[in-house]
């Protein structure tokens, strides 16, 4: 396996290398650079999502298509090419208007999670949910409640859900994979479909100027409401959560996941990863005086101050607007990094008043809680990087250009959406894609006299798929963390579920080519979908999945 591993890197680089030094000379240049690079624009996602499937090192496949894609822009000059990728890693790691922001929040996340763990909280919890939650069925429904119900905001729900719930559905042997795959379903797909977000006032400000340009008399925020029947895989992919939290309708990589855990062997893939990062307090020393309160209190005043530091931001405590509006409108990085920190503060304070953790233990918790994080950390940041690497070679100019306005009216929907989610899933960013494709989408709408609601859809449905299961999306990452799972494990079990909502929502946006009534199509494909994972499930998941008759005792994993 080392020898075909190895032959894959050396093999890679050598290509390129044979790409892209004859095409782009020595990298002494001086031409403008162009709007992208062709086919080779397309190497650097394809290259990196390509070896984190066959080796399943993340790590290294990114800064690999990172390098490729530096080699790209600089000619093929190694030595220009290494400092361009450095430069571009600061850069984007240390934005200060949005990414550092994000990686502070995670680091304090994870000293909150280890304060948390360090009071005994998850282990109490547990034994309380042993009491009440008696099913592995209903452990399911419960964590994708909660996902639901935080709707604000993707990477608050990524980190949330699984805090709250791994104590729950580790006691009930649910795979990692299987608990990462909810948390991803209900983070990136339901802030869509929830219209008070972060996520639904950025589209709208993408909207608007078209909306003026092209003389459209209409609110955004309306077209928005109106266009959610359209919007198809946000809505199935929750639903599959449902689906395969009370059935057996189980398939591909998920299975052997979720029959490991169940037999006895491993919550997780140990192959892959020995420890998850979000699951390295093992070794911690932990109070004997923790109760479900510890646990419960923080992250229930974790959640109301994220709330109040969103509306806070968006200028609610000043009257300037209403409190829904308000979170809608707020610099939700800023504020999710005020909310933590808060919480951590009041936590660490609330036990040693208590006597179930001191002081100076909580701050050796808090710097163990933010050890934990380090591979989330890193990851995150070669990804941001191997995005904005992507958004210099013109990978989602590139794929755009290939749609032409001869298409014919009935298959634009169903282009704009296989497009959309080819470029969010390379480039692991659906804020990016819609940035890219919105502007395309509404003036070929216009300029077509066809349905704008369904080709809006269309790009919102795309960007989702894509950042909902890109191996470099942020929210794919943070939800692996969440879960406590490697990363590639929750990625290879996730993709099956992903592609049959994304080729069901593809037919649907065919079918409203030639059939323009939202609520009928929007039937249509989930009867549909149903049908199709009916299927999958028979060819591919022909080994049942018995719910285990006993739970794991309190405290412990497998």
């Amino acid at each position: 396996m080392r020898i075909s591993k190895g032959l894959v890197w050396c093999v890679v680089i050598l290509l390129i290398l044979s790409f892209a030094i004859p095409v782009f000379g020595d990298g002494d240049q001086k031409e403008e650079k162009p709007e992208h690079y062709g086919f080779l624009s397309l190497l650097p996602p394809v290259i990196a999502i390509s070896l984190a499937m066959i080796t399943k090192e993340v790590l290294s496949s990114l800064v690999i298509g990172i390098m490729v894609g530096a080699m790209i822009l600089t000619g093929g000059n190694v030595i220009e090419a290494f400092k361009k990728a450095i430069e571009t890693l600061i850069n984007t790691a240390g934005d200060p208007s949005w990414n550092f922001r994000v990686l502070i929040f995670t680091a304090l996340l994870g000293s909150i999670i280890g304060v948390i763990s360090r009071a005994n909280g998850p282990q109490a919890f547990g034994r309380w949910a042993e009491k009440n939650i008696k099913s592995r069925s209903l452990s399911l429904f419960i964590t994708w409640l909660l996902g639901v119900l935080i709707f604000m905001d993707d990477y608050f729900n990524c980190m949330t859900v699984g805090t709250a719930l791994r104590p729950v559905t580790d006691r009930f042997r649910v795979s990692r994979a299987k608990l990462s795959f909810i948390i991803d379903s209900t983070a990136a797909p339901v802030c869509t479909l929830v219209p008070v977000s972060t996520w639904v006032a950025y589209v709208a400000s993408l909207m608007m100027p078209l909306f003026e340009q092209y003389k459209l008399n209409l609110n955004p925020y309306t077209v928005y409401m109106q266009m959610l029947p359209y919007d198809f895989y946000p809505w199935l992919i929750v639903l599959m959560v449902l689906v395969t939290s009370f059935t057996n309708l189980e398939y591909g990589p998920m299975v052997r996941s979720e029959r490991r855990a169940l037999s006895g062997e491993g919550l997780w893939d140990t192959s892959i990863m020995k420890i998850p990062p979000g699951d390295e307090f093992e070794s911690m020393e932990k109070s004997e005086k923790g109760s479900a309160i510890d646990m419960v209190g923080p992250l229930v005043g974790l959640i109301v101050i994220m709330l109040l530091c969103m509306a806070y931001s968006g200028g609610f405590f000043e009257g300037k607007t209403g409190f829904f509006e308000a979170v809608m409108n707020s610099d939700s990085a800023t504020a999710l990094v005020w909310g933590a920190t808060i919480t951590l503060i009041l936590t660490a304070v609330f036990y040693s008043i208590r006597g179930v953790v001191r002081l100076k233990d909580s701050m050796e918790a808090v710097i163990q809680g933010a050890k934990s994080m380090m591979v989330a950390l890193f990851i995150l940041s070669l990804a941001w990087t191997i995005g904005s690497i992507c958004k210099e070679v013109g990978t989602g100019i590139y794929v755009s250009s290939i749609m032409s306005e001869t298409f014919p009216a009935w298959a634009v929907p169903f282009t704009i959406f296989v497009l959309t989610a080819f470029i969010a899933f390379s480039t692991g960013t659906s804020w990016g894609t819609w940035a890219i494709m919105i502007p395309i989408a509404i003036p070929l709408a216009v300029a077509m006299k066809i349905n704008i609601l369904a080709c809006i859809a269309a790009v919102l449905s795309g960007g989702v798929f894509g950042d909902h299961c890109s191996p470099i999306s942020d929210t794919t990452i943070m939800s692996s963390t969440g879960g406590a799972c490697p990363h590639i494990e929750h990625v290879n079990t996730q993709l099956p579920y992903a592609l049959t909502a994304a080729v069901t929502s593809a037919i649907g946006f065919l079918i409203l080519g030639f059939f323009d009534h939202p609520m009928v199509v929007w039937l249509i494909t989930i009867v549909m979908f149903f049908v199709v994972a009916y299927i999958m499930h028979k060819v591919w998941g022909r080994e049942t999945i018995d719910e285990p008759q006993k739970t794991l005792p309190a405290g412990r994993d497998l």
